[in-house]
């Protein structure tokens, strides 16, 4: 009976998309005008990079991530458990700068622009239901993964690069639900630790991966400078498991 049920549940998520819709939000971009519409492995995003800037991108100064006001209490997760997630962002986005040639500092003194992170919305994980959606994906159809959006966690977060005076040079808006992105979630079912913030941190490592894409390979193109991290950095900002192997140019 309890099969039968979670099948009709998903198969009214999968034609009428409402278990799939947005997770409510909270803006924090210091400007939204000039984002555009893209797409950074399947999901959708709003992004800008202003080119010419980029090329200018000597050293960055990346502060932890945070979580917008209202997200914890609307989410029913508990403070430090959001604060897990934005550790998992800080460090994914730390590694995908250092690993792209930018150098990345804790420390503000001397960065030539810096990187502000915000989780402005998130829906846990249902344990249980997130575990029976794995069981029976095999059953029901989805788009290329092996989960149906039953009791599956969403994540939405902003992130912006700002120049010394505090203009905006690269900005972006994520919102997704894990049975879209991050491989369809498969790491987490593989983990077998499926818990309340199990999607929201595959979704912070998505969006840090989808935000480093578009700063390095917008400096890449326009020719910007390189630089080295110096070993230890990211480890600054999140220590657990997951980050075990690290390649000498990250830490």
């Amino acid at each position: 009976m309890r099969l039968k049920f979670l099948l009709a549940a998903a198969g009214g998520c999968l034609t009428l998309g409402a278990c799939a819709s947005n997770v409510a939000q909270v803006q924090t971009l210091s400007s939204y005008e000039r984002l555009q519409d893209a797409e950074r492995g399947l999901v959708p995003v709003r992004e800008y990079a202003d080119s010419a800037a980029m090329a200018g991108v000597v050293s960055i100064y990346l502060q932890r991530a945070s979580v917008a006001a209202g997200v914890a209490e609307a989410s029913g997760v508990d403070a430090e458990r959001l604060d897990r997630v934005a550790g998992v962002l800080s460090r994914t986005m730390c590694r995908r700068l250092a690993r792209g040639g930018f150098e990345v500092r804790s420390d503000a003194e001397g960065a030539s622009h810096s990187v502000e992170l915000t989780i402005t919305g998130f829906d846990a994980t249902n344990p249980v239901a997130a575990g029976a959606s794995g069981i029976i994906g095999v059953f029901v159809p989805g788009p290329l993964n092996p989960r149906v959006p039953i009791g599956i966690g969403a994540l939405a977060a902003e992130g912006e690069l700002l120049d010394e005076s505090g203009q905006q040079i690269a900005a972006m808006q994520y919102d997704a639900r894990n049975h879209l992105a991050s491989g369809g979630g498969t790491l987490t079912l593989l983990r077998g630790d499926i818990g309340s913030t199990s999607d929201g941190e595959d979704l912070a490592q998505s969006f840090a991966d989808a935000f480093g894409d578009l700063l390095v390979n917008t400096r890449d193109e326009a020719g910007g400078p390189r630089g080295d991290t110096p070993r230890g950095t990211c480890p600054e900002y999140f220590e657990g498991e997951g980050f075990e192997t690290e390649d000498v140019s990250q830490d």
